[in-house]
């Protein structure tokens, strides 16, 4: 059995393979970034599983080339489906972005209200689009699942990450102070990494619907979250009095359909964060 994937050394991307490696040892993986798909020479043959990972999670590196975030979403996508086996399974890692402008908790059978014009159109177009390229394959027969990914988070991401949690924690180790652009009342529903990437396998192998989402249970305002790693890294906190610009002003997913079919036990928040700012001064040493 042969499955590739895309963005293997993102932070998905390399907790999916790590999964992958432990549990499912008789699958031969290849790994790739983005633009190293013209690296396979013979697509003869196929894969068994694709599952398309790529694209960055930080809004201010998906912003940075707008058309090529779009690309990643969309062009590679379909031509992603050339590697498959017509019997074969392709899992697209989409995102919660899509719900962006309707209210929380977003269900599956939910859609977003942003327009083109939005601040990060590219990003939620992208994966809309990704999303109904999937659905035309599937019409033609191929198995497809998509995971609508919210706000994951753990050990993998590399210096100066742009994500929110990631630069509270950089700050609470470099300057030992955390100081807020705004009031952090934003409220953010996070899923740690590990259980994230168990969620997506789950649903790429066993699922028996084809759109699921998922997320976490940790639901926690900036504010709390930055007082949280303040607390575990004995740093203090200052508030802004920033806009939140085009952020949305809630994230939390309705997880009921994808607990039901694969329940499990998260990992805590605050374990979660323990374990991740371990990770980060060691990246920073």
């Amino acid at each position: 059995m042969k499955i590739l994937v895309t963005g293997a050394y993102g932070l998905v991307g390399q907790h999916i393979c790590k999964l992958l490696e432990k549990d499912y040892p008789n699958i031969e993986i290849t790994k790739l970034k983005y633009r190293e798909l013209a690296l396979i020479k013979d697509n003869s043959i196929g894969f068994d599983f694709v599952i398309h990972a790529a694209g960055y999670g930080q809004p201010l590196k998906f912003s940075q080339d707008k058309i090529e975030t779009i690309r990643i979403h969309t062009l590679t996508t379909d031509n992603l489906f050339r590697y498959l086996r017509p019997e074969g399974k392709f899992l697209f890692i989409s995102s919660s972005e899509i719900y962006s402008g309707s209210p929380s908790p977003n269900k599956e059978t939910d859609i977003g209200t942003t327009t083109p014009q939005h601040s990060r159109a590219c990003y939620i177009e992208g994966k809309r689009c990704g999303e109904a390229i999937c659905m035309a394959y599937k019409e033609q027969g191929y198995d497809v699942k998509i995971a609508r990914l919210a706000l994951a988070y753990g050990p993998g991401t590399k210096k100066y990450d742009t994500r929110v949690l990631n630069q509270l924690i950089e700050q609470a180790i470099m300057n030992k102070h955390i100081e807020l652009l705004d009031d952090g009342g934003a409220v953010r529903t996070y899923c740690y990494v590990e259980d994230a990437a168990q969620m997506m396998l789950d649903i790429l192998f066993k699922g028996k619907d084809v759109v699921y989402n998922v997320g976490g249970q940790s639901t926690v305002s900036i504010r709390e979250l930055a007082v949280k790693i303040a607390s575990l890294t004995g740093c203090n906190v200052s508030l802004g009095d920033k806009p939140l610009g085009g952020a949305p002003s809630e994230v939390r997913l309705d997880m009921t359909k994808t607990l039901t079919e694969f329940p499990r036990t998260f990992v805590s928040l605050d374990e979660g964060l323990k374990r991740t700012i371990e990770y980060q001064k060691q990246l920073y040493a």
